[in-house]
């Protein structure tokens, strides 16, 4: 009996002190001092915001004030996330995004592992596709909830090997095809039409000093003509060129991070 009872106080110990160990934080992933959502919508964001986090080993948080420590909307994301000790395991991996409501300020920072899921182009589709537009119609669940569901899809890609971003993001690289077509055309067309009209206008003007002579006696001198010297001239020389495209991505990508380990992006919303 004794043996059961203790058993069963040490599994009860264990599932108390697990999610300590793996939420650190001083505070829930998604936190709202301001009053934007409603328990059941924190609550359910909360818990979704967890889930990610065990999946992936990476924190997906939250964090909205009234107005802000800084005046800029990245330090101060810092501070939160440093001061409340965000991020995921020993290397406090994560993402952050912080609203200051007083400035409508925004800011969205990563650090650790979070730093190769959410590169520079990973944040600004993030930024200006998912969160902003719902941001600016005050819509701040929808915002939340599209800012998790981003994340999640960032996450899986970088834990597949390969993270969003120039390289693998399709309609970028749709988009930049549409757009360079024009130039390719007119490199494939009009530039060869245009050197071959160069070239046929420079013959052209040689031609115009030839005149019709009716009489060749003038150019045959006393005595006859004597052929002393025979060489063969060679006067022109058409070359062409084609170019050898490279297979590589004009743009490499990546994160930029600062000299505390953080990369992010803010501005206004």
């Amino acid at each position: 009996m004794k043996k059961t009872v203790a058993a069963l106080l040490f599994i009860l110990l264990l599932t108390l002190l697990v999610p300590q160990t793996v939420f650190a934080a001083k505070t829930e992933p998604v936190t709202d001092t301001v009053g934007l959502l409603t328990s059941e919508q924190e609550r359910e964001l909360n818990q979704r915001a967890r889930d990610i986090a065990l999946q992936y080993g990476c924190e997906v948080a939250v964090f909205v004030v009234d107005k802000m420590n800084y005046d800029d909307a990245y330090e101060s994301a810092k501070y939160i996330y440093r001061e409340y000790d965000l991020g995921y395991g020993d290397a406090k991996s994560g993402v952050l995004l912080f609203l200051s409501m007083a400035e409508r300020d925004y800011a969205v920072i990563a650090y650790g592992s979070g730093n190769t899921a959410f590169t520079d182009h990973a944040k600004d589709v993030l930024i200006d596709k998912h969160i902003l537009p719902p941001l600016r119609q005050n819509d701040y669940y929808r915002a939340f909830a599209a800012y998790l569901d981003t994340a999640e899809e960032y996450l899986a890609m970088a834990k597949d090997g390969a993270p969003f971003d120039v390289g693998t993001d399709k309609e970028y690289r749709a988009e930049n095809a549409r757009k360079a077509l024009p130039y390719k055309l007119a490199i494939t067309v009009l530039a060869p039409m245009l050197i071959a009209w160069l070239f046929c206008s420079r013959w052209k003007r040689q031609m115009k000093t030839a005149v019709e002579a009716r009489e060749a006696d003038k150019y045959i001198p006393e005595g006859g003509f004597v052929l002393s010297v025979k060489e063969d001239l060679f006067l022109y020389m058409t070359e062409t060129r084609s170019k050898i495209e490279s297979s590589s991505s004009s743009s490499s990508g990546g994160t930029t991070k600062d000299k505390d380990g953080f990369s992010g992006k803010s501005g206004k919303f």
